[in-house]
């Protein structure tokens, strides 16, 4: 049948793209529905990083580290004038929270478990004050250097996108899902484009992942924490490559700069509106230029700020406090009758290989 597909993913994010993709090249008849457009949540509202995730050694997530930086070198390899690698800086202050010799262990273990080959390193205080000018340059400690990827987002989603359109997958974007039906071998889609069927669905839409199990009465085993980020673009080059920084509360926050503007960010505050609700907070904004001024010779203001943008993170429900919350994915695969839904909780950007990988593995051997 025209409208009938092996398998139908709601959501076209990186995962979602990602999935349809792997699929289509395991030769599966495959349609994404979105309801807004490629790449329109947290896919093109990140810090645009492809890394490891450096605090994560601070939970002891050795696995999800490992499995970042072996992605983020297929990433580098593959899509070179998309995702590059960068020197990343580190300095340490008096009153930073982390000693020297811990941030030093952590660093080294990050770069052992890199496959990039470039190791982190300490920098004299002379050369990087140097390089960084716009950085106070009293009470600090040490300062360390190491590698980390970044890229466009956007640009790398609509990338994966177009790879899955060359596979075969049929993107519908602004399209609305109006009902769900699902019967005894089928799962119907009733969307404002038309009636498409499968017995195969495939939710990765990310932060509204609750939301549509709500609305569809579908069978889950796992909630979300909407933890959203914001970052705010200020409209100046303020140094020549990314750094790290402490915030009073022992958070990590970045200044990335990209082409004449310094990206400043994230902040994580936990989210109970439903995602299409949720919008920049003006604390927040305040937030990121306190912490940041503590560091800056020239203080910014409100008025610095070219642009604004906010994402909202699906990190799996936990009781711990959400800066500690697990950001590792979970494939949640549910049989009804004779269909099967699966559900993508949570995913990183840096991970979306694995986690395609990861589902045609799982459903291959579902059978």
């Amino acid at each position: 049948m025209k409208n009938s597909y092996d398998a139908i993913i709601l959501g076209a994010g990186i995962n979602g793209l990602a999935i349809a993709k792997a699929l289509a090249i395991a030769e599966k008849k495959v349609l994404v529905i979105e309801k807004s457009h490629i790449a329109s949540g947290a896919s093109s509202n990140s810090s645009r990083l492809i890394h490891g995730g450096l605090r994560y050694l601070e939970q002891y997530e050795f696995s999800l580290i490992r499995e970042s930086l072996k992605d983020q070198k297929y990433l580098l390899d593959t899509y070179p004038s998309l995702v590059k690698l960068h020197p990343f800086y580190f300095p340490i202050y008096n009153n930073s929270k982390r000693p020297d010799w811990m941030i030093g262990l952590g660093l080294w273990l990050y770069s052992l478990f890199s496959k990039h080959g470039k190791k982190a390193i300490k920098v004299s205080k002379e050369e990087f004050f140097s390089e960084f000018k716009n950085i106070k340059d009293n009470n600090i400690r040490a300062v360390f250097k190491y590698y980390d990827a970044k890229t466009d987002d956007d640009a790398l989603t609509h990338k994966i996108a177009s790879e899955a359109q060359d596979a075969g997958v049929n993107i519908l974007e602004n399209t609305q899902l109006k009902e769900l039906h699902i019967e005894n071998d089928t799962i119907t889609f009733d969307t404002s484009k038309g009636v498409f069927k499968t017995n195969l669905f495939i939710n990765a839409t990310g932060a509204w992942i609750d939301e549509i199990n709500k609305e569809f009465n579908l069978p889950s085993s796992y909630t979300i924490e909407k933890v959203s980020g914001i970052h705010i673009v200020i409209d100046n080059l303020l140094i020549p490559e990314p750094l790290l920084l402490e915030t009073a509360s022992k958070r990590i926050f970045f200044m990335i700069p990209e082409d004449k503007t310094t990206i400043i960010g994230t902040t994580e505050r936990s989210e109970n509106s439903n995602v299409d609700d949720i919008k920049v907070n003006n604390e927040d904004i305040q937030y990121l230029l306190q912490e940041s001024n503590k560091y800056l010779k020239t203080e910014l203001k409100t008025s610095d700020i070219k642009e604004t943008y906010i994402g909202v993170r699906p990190i799996i429900k936990s009781k711990k406090d959400i800066s500690q919350m697990s950001r590792e994915y979970k494939l949640d695969l549910h049989h009804i009758a004779n269909n099967r839904i699966l559900h993508i909780y949570g995913g990183k950007l840096t991970t979306f290989t694995s986690l395609a990988r990861k589902v045609v593995n799982l459903l291959s051997r579902d059978v």
